[in-house]
């Protein structure tokens, strides 16, 4: 028990200490002549054994590591290994040796072997990474994929603006000049290629109204307009039922439960409908099998004479005998109907 409050003592003495010093410094720094003030309980006969002692707080970020092919991009991963550079505030050659050893798999063995002066210059590091993996496609190939782009079915609002900063991002950085006009053509591209009709006319009228507009403005419009309009229980259903139920039953409000037994009572009478559709198809298709059937059987071959030789079994277009005529009465009355003279 002694032990420890003496340690509590020489602590609070320690303390006592450091905290005269702060204060000494803190009146040192201030322009103007100032006398220090003594403090109560300091102690100016401190024992000449204490030491300093200073703390360091680290101010590390956290960096990625780059594989080349696979996991983060190039582009993302360069601004956050910079970010990590000038928090740190590393040299040049410490910069080269912090870009190689983020760096996994074939693209560090690709600057592994590359020569000293190349491993030791992180611009020269950075452009390699980009010369490999960075953006094969041309600017005008950039450019249409954007302006192709369109909202996709079951994507959501949110996923669709994402994907059209993606990509104009990697148009403006392949295009030859500054884009002026990036975040009007973000908002045209978004408005007119939106999946809802209903919402497409509310985004125009929105942007007419508000021509400065920039894309989140507009899909915060847009997101809004679809949680007020169609609720998420009709958004759920989005996929599975017809578009105009879904718009039908998102502007009457109507409550989950009642939409989903409509659905299924929708569901039951299309196939109630379709097992009708069958049932006739199949009556139908016998009765024809039945109309088709003495015609496929056809006649005997025994019954069949011949209207050249007078003789049975075989036609008159497969023979080869001599024309025997038939007199007028014993002509069938059957055969006399259907009997033609031949030509002369």
């Amino acid at each position: 028990m002694e032990a420890e409050l003496q340690d509590l003592k020489s602590l609070i003495v320690q303390l006592r200490a450091e905290n005269e010093k702060l204060r000494q410094e803190q009146v040192a720094a201030r322009p103007g002549p100032s006398v220090a003030q003594p403090t109560v309980g300091s102690s100016s006969d401190a024992s000449p054994s204490i030491t300093e002692r200073f703390v360091f707080v680290p101010r590390d970020r956290k960096c990625p590591m780059f594989r080349g092919k696979g996991g983060i991009g190039l582009t993302e991963w360069l601004e956050e290994v910079q970010a990590c550079m000038r928090v740190r505030h590393l040299s040049t050659a410490d910069q080269a040796y912090f870009l190689f050893d983020h760096l996994e798999g074939e693209a560090r063995d690709e600057i592994k072997f590359r020569p000293i002066t190349e491993r030791e210059d992180p611009t020269k590091i950075m452009a390699i990474l980009k010369e490999l993996y960075g953006c094969y496609e041309s600017y005008v190939a950039l450019q249409e994929a954007f302006f192709s782009r369109r909202q996709r079915d079951g994507e959501t609002l949110q996923e669709f603006s994402l994907a059209l900063m993606s990509l104009m991002e990697a148009v403006k950085s392949r295009a030859p000049r500054d884009f002026q006009n990036a975040e009007s053509l973000l908002r045209d591209q978004f408005v007119e290629h939106v999946c809802d009709g209903a919402l497409r006319r509310e985004l125009k009228q929105f942007a007419r109204g508000k021509p400065t507009a920039t894309l989140l403005e507009v899909r915060a419009e847009a997101l809004r307009w679809e949680r007020e309009v169609r609720p998420s229980s009709v958004l759920g259903l989005k996929a599975s039922a017809p578009l105009v139920f879904g718009s039908q039953y998102g502007v009457q409000s109507c409550p989950q439960g009642a939409i989903s037994s409509h659905h299924t009572s929708e569901l039951s009478q299309l196939r109630d409908m379709l097992q009708r559709q069958q049932s006739q198809l199949d009556q139908l298709t016998q009765s024809i099998a039945r109309l088709q059937k003495p015609s496929q059987q056809g006649r005997s071959r025994d019954s069949i004479i011949c209207r050249r030789c007078q003789k049975a079994g075989h036609f008159a277009r497969d023979c080869d005998g001599v024309r025997v005529p038939v007199r007028a009465s014993e002509k069938s009355p059957q055969v006399a109907e259907n009997y033609f003279p031949p030509s002369r």
